[in-house]
């Protein structure tokens, strides 16, 4: 939804829903920081799923959940607490010795316990995001582990409307059906896929408003949810346009990821030759201007990239940055990035040689088969 995330930022700018599908997308792995004055927030995501979430926030405490969802009482707490410390054992495992909870019971209330902690995040507008890409291990039994597409349906669920539709709605007219490979995935209620259906029948949000069985800030906010996971859009999606995934898998069949930036290598020397034959050696400045302007966008292992003298990147430094991973897994992902780094090359000979050359390049580029 966002070309051009950044991982960090602040969330009067973004919001956190956004965030999450950004993520998702991007199959980014590690640790998403929240920070406020009231607190820190981490939730740890691993494969496009959301794993683990922490608090520093007194209330966002184990105990604190129980309490407030009449799960446990002050007596129980105290009762708890004290046995707890007197035989140096966590909180749960005092619950379960002393015959509170049962292993049923104690799995379900952490992993309540856990979205407890990220779901406030949906109704924050204030404070810094940042998202550290460590694969450090997770030391706890009792994990979340739900898709992010999941948590951000039920997190938006229960959100608040106001911001979120302020931010993203607002000025939006009608809404046009737009992927659906992900709703399979995804444990709609009856109610949400009535407002799916009249996305498919009539495109104007009024109308859809009207037509809805459910009231107007329940509608928006099923809308809303569905702009932050693309299963609809702003934009009609006419069937001739190509889509970077299309777009990539029409181009060539690569085995590796050695093919595939050999393949978009020829690409970036003949976008530098042809800029650098009529504005000069400051050709290739402009280039890594305009590829570092998108950066952040870009799949990290693509993130340090430097430019050889002839305009291609530099192998050496993506190779390495890529030597574990799984081409079968994360080969389009990488592949995207090349065609985005080919975008902002194309951009930046339109930029400064005008439309003309701009054509150029890409009748060049579909002449060649490439």
């Amino acid at each position: 939804m966002n070309r051009y995330f950044r991982i960090s930022g602040d969330l009067k700018e973004i919001d956190f829903p956004i965030i999450l599908y950004n993520i998702h997308q991007k199959e980014i792995s590690g640790t998403l920081i929240i920070k406020n004055k009231n607190y820190e927030k981490r939730v740890i995501i691993r494969n496009k799923r959301v794993i683990f979430a922490n608090s520093n926030d007194i209330k966002d405490s184990f105990e604190k959940y129980l309490l407030r969802n009449n799960i446990i009482n002050q007596k129980i707490l105290k009762k708890t607490s004290e046995y707890v410390k007197s035989n140096v054992i966590n909180f749960r495992r005092g619950l379960l010795e002393l015959g509170y909870i049962n292993y049923d019971e104690m799995w379900k209330n952490k992993q309540d316990h856990l979205k407890d902690i990220i779901f406030p995040l949906f109704n924050l507008h204030e404070g810094d995001y940042e998202i550290l890409t460590d694969d450090n291990d997770i030391d706890e039994n009792i994990v979340l582990d739900i898709d992010i597409p999941s948590i951000i349906t039920e997190g938006m669920r229960n959100s608040d409307i106001i911001e979120i539709y302020n931010n993203s709605i607002r000025d939006i007219d009608d809404v046009y059906p737009f992927h659906s490979e992900i709703i399979s995935n995804l444990e709609l209620k009856d109610y949400e896929i009535h407002i799916l259906d009249l996305v498919r029948k009539v495109s104007s949000i009024d109308e859809i408003i009207k037509k809805s069985e459910l009231l107007e800030k329940d509608t928006l906010r099923i809308l809303c949810m569905f702009l932050v996971l693309e299963i609809i859009s702003e934009k009609r999606i006419d069937r001739k346009e190509v889509t970077i995934e299309e777009n990539i898998s029409g181009l060539h069949s690569f085995n590796s990821f050695e093919d595939a930036l050999k393949h978009y290598n020829m690409k970036y020397e003949m976008i530098y030759k042809l800029l650098s034959k009529e504005i000069g050696p400051i050709a290739l400045s402009i280039l890594f201007k305009e590829v570092n302007n998108i950066v952040d966008a870009l799949p990290f292992c693509l993130q340090k990239i430097k430019l050889n003298i002839n305009g291609t990147l530099k192998e050496d430094v993506i190779l390495k940055s890529v030597w574990y991973y799984d081409f079968g897994k994360q080969g389009m992902e990488f592949l995207k990035g090349l065609e985005e780094i080919l975008y902002a090359e194309i951009y930046a000979v339109k930029k400064h040689l005008g439309i003309d050359y701009e054509q150029q390049i890409l009748r060049w580029i579909n002449s060649k088969g490439m």
